[in-house]
């Protein structure tokens, strides 16, 4: 299933109030989608939500959170981020007020290379606490590397507001809005503007405030110089390659692709230039989803997913043609097309995978899914059981298998068989998804005391 539908149904489950129902959409959104902003804000308003009428006192959130908060310090000191990333949420799912594990939350999405969930982990923040100020900050600065700039400046003129002395957001501030004033007015092209050399006063005080902006400045500087040596040498594929990772990196989109497209058309042997293109197209697509998401626009956005779905789909199998031997593309495209309902041409490409030490877990994983979405209940429960014996003592994967299975012992009726694989997890995590509920559901429907 989609992210966004998951979101979809977890937003329905939250007006309902069903609060446990919601959370465990919403996680599984953001396990797919680490960066899907609506589903982590979701996430953390339907954890709110659970605990708005009480709230656990010191001591059961201490000992509720203990096992996840060890899990957590050793992810930290292995620098195993995607891991603290879910200790961290399972310590906020008992504990969503906690703003310094949401801190942490957002320290290790960094580090894991999630922008979208670190920033997501800050609004988080805010929804508790709407005047956080290192949580705005954070945001500021994440959303200035991002490009977005007239967002970013109202991160920080929020900051700026709740401690006027913050001399990070004070600054950022300033140079944020000399930046947008220097686009407005048309700084960037004043040797062809003479209207805007008249105030010559006005141009010198903001050419000083943006040399503070050094990063983008410096850039756009270089783009110039080496626009220049492509004009000189057009059929130069490292100088078309090097010109499409400057445009990249200022978000200019639609520049990028096309230097790095010529980029390939010049050196044919060489495909890391046409994958940076599409890189940049699925870079392209997250950045329209994220505007549409923003002003509103549900149906562009649910549209526009669709469309980055099927681009991922050709994109990998694009890939897969070029490098038939690379188990890790074969992966990527069996994802992409487990994302689309494609399950009979994702269990090709997972047959494949489980070749892969790294990644075989997840393959078999991943045809126990495929499996079990087309109703074959027999070979779904094999897989997973593979899986799960390949995997020795209880981890958060093994216990994401053992709960599959019970799932899947439910949509079979074999109630007392998925009581026993609830129960396996009940015993070492009271707190994991919605298993307490699970197991008090299937007593009543069997008649067990």
């Amino acid at each position: 299933m989609h992210a966004q539908k998951l979101v979809e149904r977890a937003a329905d489950a939250l007006d309902q109030r069903r609060h446990d129902m919601a959370i465990e959409l919403y996680l599984q959104a953001v396990t797919l989608e680490p960066d899907h902003l609506e589903a982590r804000k979701g996430l953390r308003k339907a954890e709110l939500a659970k605990y708005e009428a009480y709230y656990p006192s010191a001591l059961t959130r201490l000992f509720g959170t203990l096992g996840a908060r060890i899990a957590a310090g050793f992810a930290k000191i292995l620098k195993n981020h995607e891991k603290r990333m879910i200790a961290c949420e399972k310590i906020l799912r008992k504990d969503p007020r906690n703003t310094a594990v949401s801190m942490a939350l957002a320290e290790a999405a960094l580090a894991a290379g999630h922008e979208g969930a670190a920033i997501a982990a800050y609004h988080g923040i805010l929804v508790s606490e709407p005047e956080h100020l290192e949580a705005l900050k954070g945001i500021g600065r994440l959303l200035y590397r991002r490009g977005e700039i007239p967002a970013a400046l109202e991160a920080y003129e929020k900051a700026v507001k709740l401690d006027p002395r913050d001399q990070e957001a004070a600054r950022m501030r300033k140079n944020l809005a000399a930046e947008i004033s220097i686009t407005k007015t048309g700084i960037d092209r004043a040797q062809h503007s003479r209207d805007v050399l008249r105030d010559r006063t006005q141009v010198q005080e903001l050419e000083e405030s943006a040399r503070l902006v050094r990063g983008r400045d410096e850039i756009e500087k270089a783009v110039k110089g080496i626009e220049e040596k492509v004009r000189e040498e057009p059929d130069n594929p490292r100088l078309q390659a090097e010109l499409g990772a400057r445009y990249a990196a200022l978000n200019r989109f639609d520049e990028a692709i096309a230097a790095y497209e010529r980029a390939f058309e010049l050196e044919r042997t060489n495909f890391s230039h046409r994958e940076k293109a599409g890189d940049l197209r699925i870079r392209r697509y997250e950045r329209k989803i994220r505007d549409a998401v923003a002003a509103g626009d549900e149906a562009l956005a649910r549209a526009l997913r669709e469309e980055r779905l099927a681009f991922l789909v050709e994109e990998y199998r694009a890939r897969v043609r070029e490098h038939p031997t690379d188990l890790v593309l074969h992966f990527q495209l069996g994802k992409a097309l487990y994302e689309t309902g494609d399950l009979d041409g994702a269990i090709g490409e997972f047959q494949q995978t489980v070749r892969d030490p790294r990644r075989k877990i997840e393959s078999l994983t991943m045809l126990g899914n495929c499996f079990l979405g087309k109703g074959m209940y027999d070979l779904a429960e094999n897989q997973l059981q593979k899986a799960l014996d390949e995997m020795p003592g209880m981890s958060d994967r093994s216990k994401d298998i053992l709960y599959a299975l019970g799932n899947l012992k439910e949509k079979q009726e074999k109630f007392e068989e998925a009581l026993a694989q609830y129960k396996r997890i009940y015993e070492v995590d009271i707190g994991f998804r919605d298993v307490a509920e699970r197991i008090q559901s299937l007593k009543q429907r069997i008649g067990e005391s």
